[in-house]
């Protein structure tokens, strides 16, 4: 309950109100959308009388907050789902061949309509449902999609394979693009779906129960499931959310909407500004910050300086970012009356596979563990005067980095000792003791693979002292584990 009500607080302090908290950009980092200018009798018309598209061009993805209403995004309901909240298709990264990014789009053969291809899946799994629910007059997708055919043309040069890319459909007005936050007919087609989606499917006789929020606890309300919010279990991949029987949604563990409206926001602002991408590789790491005991007094303040920080680190250029310190940062906030609530999750098709849940986690316990670390590097490297390699960030990098070269090349191994990784940070992070015996078990069992596997002696040789590293620091740890009380 600790995460989940550090999360609705966070929403409740700045989540937004009406739609805002159930949005979410469309990308997570830098990218190009090819916006598609519709032309329409009336763009405030609740019913849009397509005559046809503009023009097609090529814009960069914008983060600024402002943006989030116009995009008007939120993730589908599901992959298999046959219509989209917003009408925005993911192309992902394209091809860097003008003629393999028409294969992507046009289908192998040339023909879309029966080839998978994104064209396919505009036409019939995004644009008919605007025709079907009338945001689009009869007969406007088959227009759309002949016009886009052509036009589309104009921007296949401009595209950028490094960036992913989005396919947006907006309205023309006096040269400018309205985005579909910025259209009526869009808005409202996004209200109705988002209600029918909050809406967990009836328990039957369960109905008559009577029920109760779990986090707010109240009654007279209308109630929905958790995994509204976080896709940590769906109905073909039951998780511990929300009990393995989906039909059991809403009694195994309620949340009224008003619940669910902070929590998503909070989940947005903690994607936006508490988020690590980079320090696991393929995860997210969530560092969520709750205030204890006298802390909620001095929270937003702390809040602001520790999201600012974070900010700032994230968005130095390559060049002068020589170290990303996510922990040390965290770690700085001693003597703040905050706890953090550690995350790590990857995607997994729309599934949210969670690798760890780590609560109330101190701020103390990561300045001790980064005290602990830089010791052993200055035994290591004695020399080490800059403190490049001294952050708990580089630790558990090196960690990381080390599990991930001994287990070789095949998946199966590698994804062992990914395990045996995240195992160890999630007892770094809540005092338990370190496997010290099992890691060097591990590791001297597959150290004649490594060398053998290894092109780069270095490579090898470096891996097998950072080993030794590891294994120090975690008998340095668990020798002062009794003595540290968080």
């Amino acid at each position: 309950m600790g995460f989940l009500q550090a999360i609705r607080a966070l929403g409740e302090i700045d989540g937004g109100k009406d739609l805002e908290p159930y949005l979410i950009f469309p990308l997570e980092k830098e990218g190009k959308i090819i916006r598609v200018h519709l032309q329409v009798e009336d763009p405030q018309a609740a019913t849009l009388n397509v005559l046809g598209v503009e023009k097609v061009d090529l814009a960069d993805f914008q983060p600024e907050p402002e943006m989030k209403q116009k995009y008007l995004f939120r993730n589908r309901v599901g992959a298999a789902a046959p219509w989209g909240f917003s009408p925005l298709h993911k192309m992902g990264k394209p091809k860097a061949n003008r003629e393999k990014v028409r294969e992507e789009l046009f289908g192998k053969g040339g023909d879309w309509r029966k080839e998978k291809s994104h064209f396919n899946s505009i036409r019939n799994k995004l644009l008919l449902d605007y025709e079907a629910e009338g945001v689009f007059s009869k007969g406007a997708v088959d227009g759309i999609m002949e016009e886009l055919e052509t036009k589309i043309e104009g921007v296949l040069n401009d595209l950028d394979p490094k960036q992913s890319h989005l396919i947006l459909f907006g309205v023309a007005k006096d040269g400018e693009f309205l985005y579909p936050g910025e259209v009526p007919a869009f808005v409202a087609y996004f209200r109705r779906k988002l209600g029918a989606s909050l809406q967990a499917k009836s328990p039957g006789k369960l109905e008559k129960i009577e029920q109760q929020c779990a986090i707010c606890g109240t009654k007279d309300a209308n109630f929905t499931a958790l995994n509204k919010v976080f896709k940590f279990s769906t109905d073909d991949k039951v998780n511990f959310l929300y009990g393995l029987d989906k039909e059991r949604a809403r009694t195994v563990f309620p949340i009224c909407l008003s619940c669910l409206e902070k929590i998503s926001g909070g989940r947005d602002r903690t994607e936006r500004k508490m988020v690590n991408t980079s320090l696991l590789p393929g995860m997210r790491l969530w560092a969520i910050p709750e205030a204890v005991g006298e802390g909620d007094k001095i929270f937003m303040k702390l809040l602001s300086t520790l999201e600012n920080n974070l900010a700032d680190n994230r968005l130095k250029t390559p060049g002068e970012k020589t170290e990303e310190r996510f922990f040390s940062h965290l770690a700085r906030q001693e003597n703040s009356g905050l706890v953090f609530h550690f995350v790590c999750w990857e995607r997994n098709n729309a599934q949210e596979l969670i690798h760890f849940m780590v609560e109330d986690v101190p701020p103390e316990r990561l300045a001790f563990l980064e005290s602990c670390w830089g010791e052993t590097i200055h035994v290591f490297f004695e020399d080490e005067k800059d403190n490049k390699l001294s952050s708990l960030d580089t630790a558990i990098r090196s960690l990381y980095a080390t599990l991930s070269r001994v287990a070789g090349k095949s998946e199966a191994d590698r994804k062992v000792f990914r395990d045996f990784a995240l195992k160890i940070i999630a007892k770094l992070l809540q005092e338990e003791g370190l496997p010290v015996a099992a890691f060097k078990k591990a590791f001297n069992a597959r150290t004649g693979k490594l060398i053998f596997d290894n092109e780069s002696w270095f490579t090898a040789k470096e891996s097998i002292f950072f080993a030794h590293i590891w294994v120090e620091f975690m008998n340095r740890v668990n020798g002062r584990r009794k003595k540290y009380a968080p």
